[in-house]
Order: structure tokens, then C-alpha cells, then sequence
């Protein structure tokens, strides 16, 4: 039987089944809500709980609380399983939406998504990807109209440490399903000073950003640059949505780059185990509320066209992610690990033009950007060690260490064996991606030593070892050492109190 008469059998069926079921039977609470009405996070939850006891279509599981004590909840549809595609073979798929509380349209735009596919209206896709959707990390934030969690904390920059319980739950999901495709769903600003002065507001589209790390996969981030991004786009074209790659500048006087190439966004913090991950960011309003209705439709048809594009190459995005992931947890993945990177020119890329729309009349109208810096260029690299020793009172960097579900095995006695240590001579204040940055200059010596028992033994092996080599070097850009709650790591005159292991493990 072919794809399309495969996949109308089973809108038919799913049409049989859900009769009654269609999705005015389940309208959202912004949908039945009187003008720009944000969905609470008990509306949210109501409405979860009503979609899934009437269509059975999904589970609806907890995965932690807030800070506030708000539940985080994880929505599953997996589909029948009496597709074409075994559902141990279908490729897994994990969306989550408004970790920033001020960002709201990812939420509305995820649980109408939810209504969609519960009610057969949007679930041809289902017969080839394992659907996982959180719908709202951040539920504190969200009900204060504020872009941080309850304790201030901005979750998009916790990725690294894990320090949030809201971040901590979207993590334990990854590692328990291990998705090869994550998307991330925010909304950017439109009315920044430096843009207001020159009398415009950003009118960039949808935008969507990909992996940007030079420490992940080229072959997944060319796919998603020259096949996932244009084709989405041009799917979204006929919808009145314009999608473009995701922009980041401190004004339009300022240089223009792509989106951070950090590890502790969500984004990045899990395309590290070379999984091909996404960041959309959607046009936000004038205030949260402004326009909510057509800022959610936006958000919802990218969604859509995103599970679109890999219901249609779910089984080559499959073999392309476990064939990288492969790689890096063999036995011989790349010899080298990037520490320090920032976006440089591109001369065959030397301006990039952009939306704006006029402040006070509403006329849009195009500006051509000329400090553009489209490219990422790596300048420091360490050698790949095959693990690292710890001592037993860095408990910040070993609590960092579980939280990411990081193996670490206690020494029961003392353990002689060749390692190499860093002696740290200087720190210096530089700029990468237009933010501070700690420079750290470091000696380093290698030899015969004797490992006291107790201490922690960490091996850079596996999928997560891009992660942790990153994670521990003491002159690495994205790592703990130049957070300040980790400044005891760096002194100078000192040395570096995480050693490495050179050679293989007995």
C-alpha cells in the first residue's frame, strides 16, 4: 500500500474513532477566552486533563514542580501501533515551549498543538515519530508576567549547571527518552531602545536557530542549515509565515551573528550529544498579551511544519543522528575538543537583510545589516583525555556532574597512574558573542602521581563526552570554571584542582 493511501486509511480510522472528538469539542481556553487572554497554568492543566479523559490519544505524566510548586507536566502520543513503522523505530521528537515566562505564544501554540493531534486533526505524522511535548517549563514565571522562574533565575541560562528544578525536569526527560529531534520554542523582543532610537521595531518573521557549537556534528548542523530550515520555510510560506535563521544583535548599529554557540541554553545543552536540535523564536507583542492569538497561530503552524518536515524524512534524520551519536561515543571520536569560539565575518556572506517596521506609521520596510558575522570560528582546542580525577570536596562540580546523569566512580584506595594537571597563571576579562569573558592562561605538566582514595573518576567516554570535556577544562569558554560560583577553580599561582587522564583507564 502506498504512503498516501496508508495515511488516509488511518485519518479514516482515527476519524471513526474520534467521532464527537473534533477539535471545537476541545476548544483552547484562548480560544474561548474574550480578547487577548492568556491561559493560567491551572487553565492549562484543566484543559490537558479534560483533552486527554475524552480522546485517550496521550499520556499525561508529571515530571517535577516548579519552584512555587506548580506541577511540570509531559504529554506522550505515540501513536497505533498498528502502523507501517514498529514504534521502537519511529523517531523521537521532544518539544517544549515558554521556559521564559514573558514568552507566552509557545505555550498557547503547544496546547493547541496537543488539541490538534489528540483529536486526529494534525496525527498523520504519528505513524513515523514518537511525539513528546512539554507544554510550560517555566508556569511560575508565566503567571508573574516575568521572563525569570520564581527565584529570579532565567532557565534559558541554566542549562550547564542545573541548578532550576523546572530545567532539572526537562533534562531528566531528555536522558530518559533521548529524542533525536529537540525543539525549544521562545518569542524575541521587538521594541529594544537601540531600536526605538532609530525609530523602528524588529519585524524578523519566525525565526529559527540550529546547532552552532563547532564541538557538534558538521554533518547535523549542514543538514539542518541546507535541508530542515529551507524546507520549512517554504511549507510555511503559504501560511503567512515567514521563517528566517535566528538573528541576535545589540541594535542595528551593532554587529549581527547567528545564536549563541553556549551550552547552557536548551538548544545546545542537548545537541552536545550530537541530537539535532532546534530554537524557534517567535515575533513577540507590544506588551505579553498583544496580538496573542496571531503570535500563537504562528507558533503553531511552525510547530506543525517542523513535525512535518521529519513525518517526512523521519527514518534518514533516524540513521543521520545514530550514526553521529555513534561516532562520538565509539572508540575513536574526534581528537579534539573546541574550548574557545565566536562568530567572525564570512566574505561570501558580508551583509544580511532584515525586517523592521516604521514606530510610527506601521510601514514595514527592508535595512541592510553590513557588521554581519555569520561564521563560527574556533581558536582554542585540548587534546580529548580519556577522563578526569576529582577531588572529593569539589562537591559543586560533582553535584553539576549528577545532575547531568554523568557516571563517576569513588576510589576505594589509592590509585598511582599518569596524569596531567594545569598550573593557572593568569585570567583576563576579553569579549566573545558581544559578553564578558573570562581568558584563562594556564601552564600544564604531566606525570606519575598517586590519586588519594575518595577521589571521583570521571571518563570523557560515551555519548556525553563532548559535555564533560567542556564541562571540567579550565579553559573552556562554555565550562563551570568561569561561572563565578566556581571562581575557586581559577586561582592564580595555583593549581587547577581537576586533573586530567592522558592515556586509558585499568
Amino acid at each position: 500500500m502506498s504512503r498516501n493511501r496508508v495515511a488516509f486509511s488511518r485519518l479514516v480510522l482515527t476519524g471513526l474513532i474520534l467521532v464527537g472528538c473534533s477539535p471545537q469539542s476541545f476548544s483552547t481556553p484562548l480560544e474561548n477566552a474574550e480578547g487577548d487572554h492568556l491561559t493560567s497554568h491551572q487553565e492549562m492543566l484543566a484543559f490537558l486533563e479534560h483533552l486527554q479523559e475524552g480522546t485517550d490519544e496521550f499520556t499525561l505524566d508529571p515530571i517535577g514542580t516548579s519552584v512555587e510548586g506548580r506541577g511540570l507536566v509531559l504529554l506522550h502520543f505515540r501513536g497505533r501501533e498498528d502502523g507501517a513503522v514498529p514504534s521502537a523505530e519511529k523517531l523521537k521528537v521532544l518539544v517544549f515551549a515558554q521556559q521564559h515566562g514573558d514568552e507566552p505564544s509557545g505555550k498557547e501554540a503547544a496546547i493547541a498543538l496537543a488539541r490538534d493531534i489528540a483529536t486526529g486533526a494534525f496525527a498523520g505524522f504519528l505513524e513515523h515519530i514518537d511525539f513528546y511535548l512539554i507544554p510550560q517549563v517555566n508556569p511560575d514565571g508565566s503567571e508573574a508576567r516575568q521572563r525569570e522562574n520564581a527565584e529570579g533565575m532565567d532557565l534559558n541560562r541554566d542549562h550547564l549547571t542545573l541548578d532550576t528544578p523546572e530545567v532539572q525536569a526537562v533534562h531528566r526527560v531528555f536522558r530518559d527518552v533521548m529524542p533525536e529531534v529537540v525543539l525549544d520554542v521562545h518569542e524575541y523582543g521587538i521594541t529594544s531602545r537601540a531600536w526605538l532610537e532609530m525609530g523602528v521595531r524588529k519585524d524578523f518573521g519566525q525565526q529559527i536557530g540550529a546547532l552552532s557549537n563547532p564541538n557538534m556534528s558538521l554533518r547535523l548542523r549542514s543538514y539542518a542549515w541546507t535541508r530542515v530550515i529551507p524546507e520549512m520555510a517554504d511549507a510555511l510560506a503559504p501560511k503567512g509565515v515567514s521563517l528566517n535563521r535566528y538573528l541576535v544583535s545589540d541594535g542595528p548599529d551593532a554587529r549581527f551573528r547567528y545564536s549563541t554557540t553556549a551550552l547552557n541554553d536548551g538548544r545546545n545543552s542537548t545537541g552536545i550529544y550530537n541530537a539535532l536540535t532546534f530554537l524557534i523564536e517567535g515575533r513577540n507583542g507590544l506588551t505579553v498579551e498583544d496580538n496573542i492569538r496571531e503570535r500563537a497561530r504562528q507558533q503553531l503552524e511552525t510547530m506543525k511544519a517542523f513535525l512535518g518536515f521529519f513525518d517526512e524524512n523521519a527514518r534518514e534524520v533516524r540513521e543521520l543522528v545514530h550514526a553521529e551519536q555513534a561516532v562520538l561515543a565509539g572508540d575513536d571520536p574526534p581528537p579534539e575538543v573546541a574550548l574557545v569560539m565566536d562568530y567572525v565575518p564570512d566574505p561570501e556572506r558580508p551583509a544580511v537583510t532584515v525586517g523592521v517596521v516604521d514606530a510610527d506609521t506601521g510601514e514595514k520596510r527592508s535595512m541592510v545589516i553590513e557588521d554581519f558575522h555569520p561564521r563560527v570560528e574556533a581558536t582554542l582546542f585540548v587534546e580529548r583525555p580519556r577522563g578526569y580525577v576529582i577531588p572529593p570536596d569539589l562537591t559543586q562540580v560533582i553535584g553539576v556532574l549528577e545532575r547531568h546523569g554523568v557516571p563517576m566512580t569513588p576510589l576505594d584506595t589509592a590509585l598511582t597512574m599518569e596524569l596531567a594537571g594545569y598550573r593557572v597563571r593568569g585570567t583576563t576579562v576579553g569579549e566573545k558573542e558581544d559578553k564578558e569573558f573570562l581568558d584563562v592562561d594556564v601552564s600544564s605538566s604531566r606525570g606519575v602521581r598517586t590519586v588519594p582514595a575518595g577521589h571521583i573518576l570521571v571518563q570523557a567516554r560515551g555519548i556525553q563526552t563532548n559535555l564533560i570535556v567542556s564541562l571540567l577544562e579550565p579553559q573552556s569558554q562554555w565550562g563551570l570554571a568561569p561561572l563565578p560560583q566556581f571562581a575557586a577553580l581559577l586561582e592564580v599561582g595555583r593549581e587547577y584542582p581537576i586533573l586530567r587522564i592522558p592515556g586509558g583507564l585499568d
